[in-house]
Formats: C-alpha cells, structure tokens, sequence
C-alpha cells in the first residue's frame, strides 16, 4: 500500500520534552516522516517542560497519556483499540515494551519496534535472564512485523532473544544543519580534549582520566580536558581530577543544553567517549550519539571498540576506535596528535564528510521509509 494514502502512529513514552535518546530520536522521525505519510500522530506521555530542544515541534496530532504509569497504559490501550482505520496504520513504537505489547494487545496490524541496546540486556537479573527475554520479549518479537535496531551490536541482541525476528540495523543520524564546524577553536597551543554524556562510571571517564595524567610530562602539558554532563559519578570523578596530576588542565562544565552543545564541540580538537562493556551489567552505548554529533561539527571522535559504537565512528575516517580501557591505544594516539597537528585537520574533514554521505537523519528516514513500506 502506498505510504501516501497511510498514517504512521509514533508509540513512544519517550517524547519531547524528555530528552534522553528515544525521545530525540522519536522527534526526528515525526519530523522527517511527515513527507511520506498522509499523516502523522504521536501517542505519549505528558510531561512537563518546553517541548523541543533546538528546533521547532513538528506540526502533527499529538495524543498525550496521563502520568502515571497504569493510568497511561489503559488510556493508551483503549486509544489504541479504538483506532478508527487500523489496517492503513504503521505503528512505530519506542521501545517492545510496554509500547509494543500494548500495541499487539489493541490488535494493531502492522506494528514496528525500535531497539536500543540496553533495554536487551540481563545483566545479573534472574528475572530478565530467564523469564523476561527468553519468554516475554522472544514473544513480542516474533509478532511484530519489524525489530529496527540502533547498530548491528544491538541487532544481534535482538537475534539472541529470538533469532526468527525480523531485525535490521539502522544506524542513528545527526542534524548537520544544526551540528556543524562554526570555526570556535583557534587556539592551537594545546590538545583541546571534550566529553559529552551522563556522568557514570562505565563511561570510562576514569580511563580517560589515568591515561591523561600519565603521559610523559612534555605532552601531559599539552593538553586540556573539557567535560560537559552530570550524572552520579560527577563526584567520584571531581575527587579523581583534583588529585591527579592534571588538575588544573580538567574542566567541569556541568549540563550543556542541546542548543548550545555545537558550540561546546567545536571549542574542541577531539572528543573521546571511552565507554565500557562489562559482563553482567545492563550498562552498554547501543550506538552512541554524541559520536556523531562532535564528527558533523568536524571535531575527529574517539571512542572504544564496545557495544554500537563501531557504527558509530568509521576507523581513520574522522575519529578512531580504541580497545576497552587500553591505556597504551589511548597514549599512542593522542601523542600522535600533538606531534602531527595535520592529522586532526585531515580526520576533521573526513568526520564531517562522513556524516554528510551517511549519517544524517534524512538518510536514515529514507531508508526507515524503506523497511516500513
């Protein structure tokens, strides 16, 4: 059926105001999604707060779910079950649960799941282990008509949870229009080193940290690390800073608003994301977002070779992958680019061209139109 004559519902608890991963990567679809469907609806949760970070609410019916968590899933069923013209409808939901067994539940035929990384994960629950995947979302899955994973380390979650579902991975895109290099740095005296993300220790802001401080003395001069994000382990991390022997090169710079955070990337030469994968832990970067983000603003972006983030960062083409918690990957790399300032330059075009060829949200939602037609 032609995608011009159907509606697409976004089922997503996760939706601006939120502004965590889901609901900006919900809001880009609503926004570019519009130009294949007749219409579009969203189905959420009302929250509170300003709706849209750094571009205007994309102009569709949205239908808002009470607060409270069983209040918003009897609403929604309901809404749902009374759909008026269900077989016209491509359902997108947030998350498989409880978006998609909702959707499964109100008797929705054509019903699309989007998966993240996390949400896949035991960690060292029994429960997950062996009674909520294995059982629940192995079922949820082999129902819907699609699984649209975030990467290809998530999409091989998704098969080990049921490996008949449907899944394809579609890496997540950037806005260049908005991320984009601005000209900020002109200091070249000293690496500018950046972060962005919450604040947690499988971050590997502590990684980070050691292999800073321990370069030989006449490169650990030459650097600067900027961090922007709170989180728990914001604490932990200033006791961590402020007695290692680069205290006064480590820069706190708290919540950067989306609006601002172009500005805050391209202050910056490199931006090193050193997340950990650990063994019974829920904790993982599906993808990997910011990795784009410092790249479309031609800042070179560094991260490890964990979880989504290999699609997120292409090696030697504006940024690197390192292994997990490698100090000495780390170390050569960084050294490399104080004694070669011409490398950053070079992978500074290439990550911004990379994002232009392949990662921006009008490729994605072109190939999104694709699997959902």
């Amino acid at each position: 059926m032609n995608q011009q004559t159907k509606t697409l519902l976004i089922f997503s608890y996760d939706f601006p105001p939120s502004t965590g991963g889901i609901a900006r990567l919900c809001h880009e679809i609503v926004t570019h999604m519009q130009a294949f469907y007749k219409k579009v609806h969203v189905l959420t949760i009302q929250k509170e707060g300003q709706a849209i970070p750094y571009q205007e609410n994309p102009k569709v019916d949205i239908t808002y779910l009470p607060k409270k968590r069983l209040r918003a899933e009897m609403k929604a069923l309901n809404f749902l079950r009374n759909w008026s013209n269900k077989e016209n409808t491509d359902v997108l939901c947030g998350i498989w649960h409880p978006e998609a067994i909702l959707a499964i539940t109100a008797g929705m035929p054509n019903i699309f799941v989007l998966a993240h990384g996390t949400e896949l994960l035991a960690g060292n629950s029994k429960f997950r282990k062996y009674l909520w995947h294995p059982i629940y979302a192995k079922w949820v899955f082999g129902k819907v008509k699609r699984v649209i994973a975030n990467s290809h380390y998530t999409q091989n979650l998704v098969k080990q949870i049921n490996s008949k579902a449907k899944t394809v991975a579609l890496p997540l895109g950037v806005n260049p229009d908005f991320f984009k290099p601005i000209g900020e740095n002109t200091e070249k005296e000293k690496l500018k080193i950046c972060t962005v993300s919450r604040i947690l220790k499988f971050k590997g802001h502590d990684f980070i940290l050691e292999t800073l401080e321990n370069l030989p003395s006449d490169y650990r001069s030459l650097i600067e690390w900027h961090i922007a994000g709170t989180g728990p382990y914001l604490d932990n991390l200033k006791i961590l800073a402020k007695k290692s022997k680069i205290s006064k090169q480590v820069y706190f710079h708290g919540f950067v608003s989306d609006k601002d955070l172009a500005l805050f990337y391209n202050k910056h030469d490199i931006f090193i994301l050193a997340t950990r994968k650990e063994e019974l832990s829920t904790q993982v970067e599906g993808f990997g977002l910011v990795f784009l983000e410092a790249q479309a603003c031609g800042v070179p972006a560094v991260g490890t070779n964990t979880g989504g983030i290999p699609d997120a960062i292409d090696h030697e083409n504006g940024g690197w992958l390192i292994d997990q918690d490698d100090k000495a990957d780390l170390t050569k790399l960084i050294k490399s680019l104080i004694d070669n300032p011409c490398i950053i330059e070079k992978q500074s075009l290439l990550a911004r061209k990379r994002v232009m060829d392949k990662a921006t949200w009008e490729a994605y939602t072109n190939k999104l139109k694709t699997i959902l037609s």
